[in-house]
């Protein structure tokens, strides 16, 4: 697992403790490298530390998280803003964050800010190795962030706003994110969705019975529909 080191920025050390712990104890691939209470300590701690990743407070004393970002100059980080007020969304959109999280911080909210984060680094560390396809995948579940290796999910089934992984071995995940964003997130690997609730990993598939849409059996024995508009897709990936 390759570690985001991470800078925690705010002015209130209560705050900055309960963040601390949990990433500590829900999200394992960060790694607090240091905390800053103003913007003068948080910018000698970019200059010295050069995280990956800053968490950032917006009202610090008499200066603000934006003052830090113009004395940064070219930005070499990714940022999360973490604030109390909710009114400095579309200055916080301006300064490119990945998210913004109200305090009080909810875990889930914080996990999947944390997943997007994931994602955007290492689909950025895979450009000059020029790897197109996943090998693996992070999972925001209710309890934190797994890695998944994508040769173990068999299917997703959308489970409403949330989508159920079906792994071998008969384990399962349910992971809060829309099937359709990994439907996008997984095409180039291998699956393709074959109907409203299901993306299917076509190496787990043993057999198609024919029918108006047609149903696919897996290899662990699952019979899943494909629907009539997603035949024809279905047909061209394999």
């Amino acid at each position: 697992m390759t570690l985001i080191r991470t800078l925690l920025v705010d002015d209130e050390p209560i705050s900055t403790k309960h963040l601390k712990n949990l990433l500590s104890i829900h999200a394992p691939e960060i790694e607090v490298i240091g905390t800053a209470k103003n913007v003068d300590d948080a910018l000698e701690k970019i200059y010295l530390l050069k995280p990956d990743l800053v968490f950032l407070d917006i009202e610090l004393g008499g200066e603000s998280g934006f003052d830090l970002l113009t004395k940064c100059g070219t930005r070499k980080f990714e940022l999360i803003f973490v604030t109390a007020h909710n009114h400095y969304g579309i200055d916080a959109v301006k300064a490119k964050a990945l998210d913004y999280i109200l305090k009080p911080i909810n875990k889930v909210e914080l996990l999947m800010a944390v997943e997007n984060v994931v994602q955007k680094i290492n689909n950025a560390i895979s450009i000059p190795s020029l790897q197109t396809t996943l090998t693996r995948i992070s999972l925001s579940t209710m309890e934190g962030l797994t890695f998944v290796e994508l040769t173990d999910v068999i299917y997703v089934e959308s489970d409403g706003r949330y989508s159920r992984f079906h792994l071998v071995n008969d384990k399962k995940m349910l992971v809060t994110k829309n099937l359709g964003k990994f439907e996008t997130e997984l095409a180039s690997s291998g699956f393709i969705r074959i109907h409203n609730s299901y993306l299917v990993n076509l190496s787990f598939v043993e057999k198609y019975v024919k029918g108006r849409g047609g149903n696919v059996v897996l290899k662990n024995g699952k019979s899943l529909e494909v629907s009539s508009r997603k035949k024809d897709d279905f047909f061209d990936k394999l």
